[in-house]
């Protein structure tokens, strides 16, 4: 377990690079990297010091203005909300650090450490000071006491009160007494990089770095992550006829490709190498628009800062992301990397069309048969006037006579239960087994397209050796093939150490 002291990442940039390497630290399982609460809490309030005299400048020059102009001032500001502001950056630090727990017992004891200006407290002028500190050492003893197997280096560059890890004045000898083995003292950050890491930089680790990020695990959990961005406001795009379009959201997850790798800095921890990257790739999927319609297929480009590892089990962590953006068409590299894009997605959307027409059973067969001759015709990017049609068939089959022959006919399915039925659960259970993989999604897709625009199949009349009443057949074919598609954080430079042991 390594524990951090506010000294050693006071003002913590979030997307920093020391940031980073506590992240590659705890993300290798390795080792713990923690703060004690009493720290969260001093980091968060240095970074809210100057929130309350920043948000004051603003409220005096807002006055000035107001008795300035001839006019009411329109413009207002929000009320001062340090809580709020504090809040998020425990949020922010809670992510980067383990915290462990500041016991109202270690606090007690603290500030009474303080009253008697006993260490690691002190007596400073005419009054003591070191409460906090206090707390802070209590917290690391308490957690040693609690967890015999594990060993503690404090980081802290505060010697005239923690001492220098050898000896401790009294009373502090007595507190760490027959923990003397379990705890050692770091001086600070560089202590712990040279200690418990190697880098790894240069040309072979951007070598390195580029070849993990274009492995199939890493565009898979890149393709996920891109499957979550959504906005209120729009993304831009390049639709497939060369137009800007607006994107809100992606149907399913887009294909991804690595247009380049900067900013690679690789850590080797305890034999497996963990990096962290600029990344810039190029998405291309279907997206909806602003309403949740189908806006056909787009392509936009997506910078992300990365933390990735050797290990073939470990998930791409996404740290940070640009929004969206259109590529240039102008850029010729770009456009033959989103004509390879297109080409997979084709290949995917063709593999899906078979799939829909790989027809084991009769039934199944019946309905490849109503279908392919609008398959072959079909393209996606006429989705959007296919599921105009289909709201509008919506609205033509729920009326009250529907209503009724809905209803009458789940009263039939309690009552019906014969060798009929019971096969045509099973042809539902064979038709869901066809549609997990891939592929498949966007077969869902297709289907729900053709489903709303065909006119309507009547498979009854197609197979008159199978009598399977309609009522009961058609609600469980439906439900298998015709299924609702998935819904779809300034680096500073690091302050000189506002040392909080005081």
């Amino acid at each position: 377990m390594i524990i951090f002291d506010t000294n050693a990442v006071n003002l913590l940039p979030p997307e920093g690079p020391r940031a980073d390497i506590i992240r590659k630290l705890r993300q290798s399982g390795h080792h713990r990297i923690a703060v004690p609460w009493m720290v969260l809490e001093e980091m968060a309030a240095h970074q809210a010091r100057l929130y309350p005299v920043k948000h004051q400048a603003v409220v005096n020059t807002l006055a000035k203005l107001r008795a300035f102009l001839p006019w009411d001032l329109e413009s207002s500001l929000e009320p001062l909300n340090l809580e709020r502001f504090l809040e998020h950056w425990r949020e922010v630090y809670g992510e980067i650090f383990e915290v462990i727990e500041t016991s109202n017992e270690a606090i007690r004891r603290g500030f009474q450490r303080e009253a008697m200006a006993l260490p690691p407290a002190k007596r400073a002028d005419d009054h003591s000071v070191g409460g906090r500190d206090a707390a802070i050492w209590f917290s690391i003893l308490e957690f040693l006491k609690q967890n015999p197997d594990e060993h503690v280096h404090f980081v802290t560059n505060n010697t005239s009160d923690f001492g220098d890890g050898t000896t401790y004045p009294f009373p502090m000898d007595e507190d760490v007494c027959g923990l003397e083995g379990r705890l050692t003292r770091l001086t600070d950050f560089n202590d712990v990089v040279s200690q418990f890491t190697k880098e790894v930089s240069g040309k072979d680790a951007e070598a390195a770095a580029t070849e993990l990020l274009r492995s199939p695990s890493v565009r898979a959990g890149v393709a996920q992550a891109a499957r979550n961005l959504s906005t209120l406001s729009g993304f831009a795009g390049l639709g497939d006829g060369g137009a800007l379009e607006e994107w809100y959201a992606w149907c399913e997850d887009p294909e991804v490709e690595l247009l380049s790798v900067t900013e690679v800095t690789g850590h080797e921890i305890e034999s497996d190498v963990w990096y962290t990257a600029k990344a810039r790739w190029l998405l291309y999927g279907l997206a909806v628009d602003e309403t949740e319609t189908l806006a056909g297929n787009v392509a936009s480009l997506w910078e992300i800062k990365i933390l990735f590892s050797t290990r073939d089990d470990e998930t791409p962590t996404l740290l940070a992301s640009d929004e969206p953006a259109s590529p240039d068409d102008g850029d010729e590299s770009c456009m033959e990397v989103l004509k390879g894009l297109k080409k997979r997605f084709a290949d995917v959307a063709a593999a899906a069309k078979r799939s829909l027409l790989t027809a084991p059973t009769p039934v199944e067969r019946a309905v490849a048969d109503h279908v392919a001759p609008s398959l072959a015709k079909l393209d996606l990017a006429t989705s959007r006037l296919a599921q105009q049609a289909a709201a509008q068939q919506a609205a033509l089959i729920n009326g009250p006579v529907q209503r009724l022959a809905r209803q009458m006919a789940a009263e039939q399915s309690k009552l019906i239960n014969g060798p009929a039925q019971q096969l045509a659960r099973k042809i539902a259970a064979d038709q869901a087994k066809q549609f997990s993989g891939p592929a498949q999604l966007i077969a869902r897709q297709i289907a729900r397209q053709i489903a709303a625009s065909l006119p309507k199949l009547d498979i009854a009349t197609s197979l008159p050796k199978i009598d399977v009443p309609v009522v009961a057949y058609r609600p469980s074919v439906r439900e298998q093939v015709v299924e609702e598609a998935p819904e779809a954080e300034p680096d500073k430079a690091q302050a000189d150490g506002d040392n909080t042991s005081e």
